[in-house]
């Protein structure tokens, strides 16, 4: 694999030790993906980093990192942690420490804590740029939505990358490793709005073209929507790459690229006919996977203000982030409150205890990629409900 002079350089220690094993890592991986070089990205987006999930090794690893003043050299951003940073909500108190400390070596290597798996609603991302990313929500988004150029990496690998400001050129950091090898068409008359139809619709997808590469022809009504529909596809994909037909940037190119695809059909009636809500038992409703944008939370706060702003019998809890947080009055925090509707910043189910330390067991949520993660993850189990049902449950139950 060809290396610049720099890059040689931070390789053979000029930069600092940090550096040098950084690259052994990033130069061994190239070679063994045969990647001809080394491309400089723009942004990193770090996952895994929950003390539940990466332990006391993960931990250690980290603080060892930041004591040898490892620098980041590109703007870096981290997935949700294992705690609320505004509310314990029950969590024990060496669960919240250790967390800290984790966050706390993150900062010191110069990442920026927004602690969400959204960063692509708060960026501003060119297309055909070079990112690490890997959250695989994320990395779907910024594939499809901006054309944007990442693989769905692991989360150590993005750390060193971040310190490099490099990645091997591979898949789908290629042109041709992003072509289409599969149109698929979802038949229906009406715009998909429904998040729960998106979502079943993403994870149909992913099984039906297993490592192939989609080309999406759908009605997809909202940013809402395409989210669920992506973290879901996501989840399921092995690369979650897709391209959506007249939605994608450069969506000509692609399919124009394609070659004899194989063409998949799917009525979007079969989907919403295996919907169907199931038994009503459960604890609580649980939105914000992927986190709810400023759009979805002010959604939820006309659905209270024409319930006449009643308390809902079950609580809701929404998964968000700091800048919607930032964005929205305390009147409207206590209002929602007084709901029963609680806000969770930073965090998210499937990395935290916070919804046993609440006493929760079985959620409803309309999340496919929560619908997978939350069993295996932590032991949670789910019902179904699609978009304002979930709502209805908890204040009709």
């Amino acid at each position: 694999m060809y290396l610049s002079r720099y890059e040689e350089a931070m390789l053979r220690g000029d930069y600092g030790d940090a550096i040098a094993r950084a690259m052994q890592v990033i130069v061994r991986v190239g070679d063994v993906l045969k990647a001809d070089k080394l491309l400089d990205i723009e942004t990193a987006h770090i996952a895994g980093v929950s003390y539940l999930t990466i332990g006391d090794p993960g931990l250690e690893y980290l603080e060892d990192l930041a004591k040898s003043n490892a620098r980041f050299r590109v703007f870096t951003t981290v997935n949700p942690v294992g705690i609320d940073m505004l509310n314990d909500w029950g969590i024990d108190k060496e669960f919240i420490d250790k967390q800290w400390r984790i966050i706390n070596a993150l900062k010191s290597m110069g990442a920026s804590l927004w602690l969400t798996c959204t960063p692509y609603e708060y960026l501003r991302i060119r297309p055909r740029t070079y990112h690490a990313w890997a959250e695989s929500n994320a990395v779907a988004y910024v594939n499809a939505i901006y054309d944007a150029w990442t693989e769905k990496l692991p989360g150590p690998f993005v750390v060193l990358s971040a310190l490099v400001g490099k990645v091997p050129r591979y898949g789908l950091y290629t042109i041709n490793g992003r072509t289409p090898t599969h149109i698929v068409r979802v038949k229906g008359n009406q715009p998909i709005t429904d998040p729960l139809i998106a979502g079943l619709l993403g994870k149909r997808i992913a099984e039906s073209v297993s490592d192939g590469k989609p080309y999406l022809v759908a009605k997809l009504g909202g940013n809402a929507v395409i989210k669920q529909l992506l973290a879901s596809y996501a989840t399921y994909s092995p690369h979650a790459f897709i391209v959506i037909d007249g939605i994608t940037p450069n969506y000509k190119e692609y399919f124009a690229m394609m070659s004899r695809p194989e063409v998949i059909d799917i009525d979007i009636n079969d989907i919403i006919k295996d919907a169907k809500t199931q038994a009503r038992n459960f604890d609580a409703v649980f939105l914000g996977c992927p986190h709810y944008g400023i759009d979805e939370v002010l959604s939820v706060v006309n659905y209270v203000r024409n319930r006449g702003f009643k308390r809902a019998k079950k609580p809701i809890y929404i998964a968000t982030t700091p800048f919607v947080i930032n964005s929205l009055s305390q009147g409207i925090i206590n209002m929602l409150k007084d709901s029963n509707i609680h806000l969770v910043l930073t965090t998210c189910p499937v990395v935290s205890p916070f919804l046993k330390s609440v006493r929760v067991n079985i959620v409803a949520t309309e999340s496919v990629k929560q619908m997978y993660y939350l069993p295996k993850m932590v032991g949670i189990n789910y019902i179904s409900c699609d978009g304002i049902e979930c709502l209805d449950l908890a204040f009709d139950d």
